[in-house]
C-alpha cells in the first residue's frame, strides 16, 4: 500500500482516535470510540474490534456488534484458528508492519483465501483490512474492517491513519488490561456474591452446541455473543444459545481441533476471556473422539491467580526470563534460591530484578509483591473466601 503524505489531516484524525481510546473505560467503549473518531477514513459498515491474549494471541473478547452476521462467525473463527489463511494474527505479528490487506496478501487472486470465498464475497464485500494493535510489549488486539460494496475503498489516506494509530492504540489497550478496567464493571474487580459452578459446553463439527451443563447458560450470559443485548440480571436461562456462542469460545474450540493428535499431545488447550461482570474466566477445551456427535468440549470457570498474574506481567512488558524470576519472587524465593533454580548467577538475577522494578514502577521486592499480588490477585482470593470458593 502506497504511503500517504498528507500529514495534516492524518495527524488530526490520529489525535482524535488516540484521545477516544485514552478516554475509554472498557473494551466496548474503546473500540466504539475509536471507530467513531476514525469515521472520516474508516467507513466500513462491517467491522470488529477484538482483544487477544498477548502470549497466545487467542481471542479473549472484543466489540462484535458490527461484525459479520452470526451465522458466519463459527466459520470465521474456524478459519482463523484451525484451517488458516493469509493475514492470520500470528502471521501479522511476525511481520514488520501492523496492517494487512487481504487482496494484497494473495496477490490480487482473492479466491485463494477461504475467508474471502466463504465470508467476504457472500457478504457483498471485496476486501478485508486488519490493523494489529501492538506496542513494544506485545499484541493486545486488532481492528478488522470489511471493505467494498457501499464502503469506499481502503486508500492511501486510510492506510496512513491505520499505521499511525496502531501503536498508540496498542498502548491504550494494554493499559486497559493493566488497570483491570477491561471488564464491564469499569474497575476490573469481580463483584462479591455467589459464583456459578463451572460449566461444560459440548460442540459438534459445525461448532453447534449438542449439550450444555446446568450452569452453561449463566456463563454464556456473561460471555455474551456478538451484538446480543445483555439479558436482565446476571445470567441467561440455561440452554440459551440463539444468539450464537461467544467468539472466544469458538476460538479455543477451533484451536484445539487444529492441534495435531498423537504421542505427546494432550488434546487440550486453555485460554481465557473477559466477562461482563465476573472478571476473567478460564476456557479449557479438549477434543472428543467418541461415537456421539460431540467433537469438542469446553469448560468455563473463573480464572485463577495464575491467569491474572500472567496477564499482569505481560502487560508490564516482562520478558519470559523476567516473568519466571518474578514468579519465583512471588513464591518467596531468595536471590540465592532463584540463582540455583534458574542456573543464573546472583548478579544476573539481580540485573533481571532491577529491570522488573523499572518496568513495574516499584523500588524493591516488597513493593513488587504488593503491586502484583496484593493489588491484582488478593482481592479475588478474598472474594472467593467470602463466598466459600464459589
Amino acid at each position: 500500500m502506497t504511503r500517504y503524505e498528507g500529514a495534516g489531516r492524518v495527524g488530526r484524525i490520529r489525535d482524535s482516535v488516540v484521545a477516544a481510546a485514552a478516554a475509554a473505560r472498557g473494551v466496548d467503549e474503546f473500540f466504539a470510540g475509536v471507530m467513531r473518531a476514525a469515521r472520516p477514513v474508516f467507513r466500513s459498515e462491517v467491522w470488529a474490534g477484538i482483544t487477544v491474549d498477548p502470549v497466545t494471541l487467542m481471542n479473549t473478547g472484543g466489540h462484535y456488534r458490527r461484525a459479520v452476521p452470526l451465522r458466519y462467525l463459527p466459520r470465521m473463527l474456524d478459519i482463523e484458528y484451525r484451517e488458516g489463511d493469509v493475514n492470520g494474527l500470528p502471521q501479522l505479528a511476525r511481520g514488520p508492519g501492523p496492517v494487512g490487506v487481504l487482496g494484497e496478501a494473495v496477490g490480487g487472486v482473492r479466491d485463494r483465501s477461504p475467508r474471502y470465498r466463504d465470508i467476504i464475497r457472500p457478504l457483498g464485500l471485496t476486501d478485508e483490512v486488519r490493523i494489529l494493535l501492538r506496542d513494544r510489549y506485545g499484541v493486545w488486539g486488532a481492528l478488522i474492517l470489511g471493505t467494498g460494496g457501499d464502503t469506499p475503498p481502503y486508500g492511501p489516506e486510510a492506510d496512513a491513519v491505520a499505521r499511525a494509530i496502531a501503536r498508540p492504540l496498542g498502548e491504550s489497550l494494554r493499559r486497559l488490561h493493566l488497570a483491570r478496567r477491561a471488564e464491564a464493571g469499569g474497575d476490573g474487580t469481580v463483584p462479591a456474591g455467589d459464583c456459578p459452578a463451572p460449566a461444560l459446553v459440548l460442540l459438534d463439527d459445525a461448532y453447534a452446541p449438542v449439550q450444555l451443563s446446568p450452569t452453561a447458560g449463566l456463563w454464556l450470559g456473561e460471555l455474551l455473543a456478538p451484538g446480543e443485548p445483555r439479558p436482565p440480571g446476571r445470567g441467561a436461562p440455561a440452554g440459551r444459545t440463539e444468539g450464537g456462542l461467544p467468539p472466544a469460545l469458538y476460538g479455543v474450540a477451533a484451536a484445539v481441533r487444529a492441534a495435531a493428535p498423537g504421542p505427546g499431545s494432550s488434546g487440550s488447550l486453555a485460554s481465557w476471556a473477559h466477562t461482563r461482570s465476573r472478571g476473567r474466566v478460564r476456557l479449557h477445551a479438549w477434543r472428543m473422539d467418541g461415537p456421539g456427535p460431540a467433537r469438542v468440549a469446553v469448560a468455563v470457570e473463573p480464572a485463577g491467580p495464575g491467569e491474572h498474574i500472567a496477564l499482569v506481567m505481560a502487560a508490564h512488558g516482562l520478558t519470559p526470563r523476567e516473568a519466571e524470576i518474578t514468579g519465583l519472587v512471588l513464591h518467596g524465593r531468595s536471590t540465592a534460591e532463584i540463582s540455583r533454580l534458574t542456573r543464573l548467577s546472583p548478579y544476573t538475577v539481580q540485573e533481571h530484578l532491577t529491570s522488573v522494578f523499572d518496568k513495574t514502577g516499584v523500588r524493591g521486592r516488597r513493593d513488587l509483591v504488593a503491586t502484583l499480588f496484593a493489588r491484582h490477585v488478593a482481592p479475588n482470593m478474598l472474594k472467593d473466601a467470602e463466598t466459600g470458593g464459589g
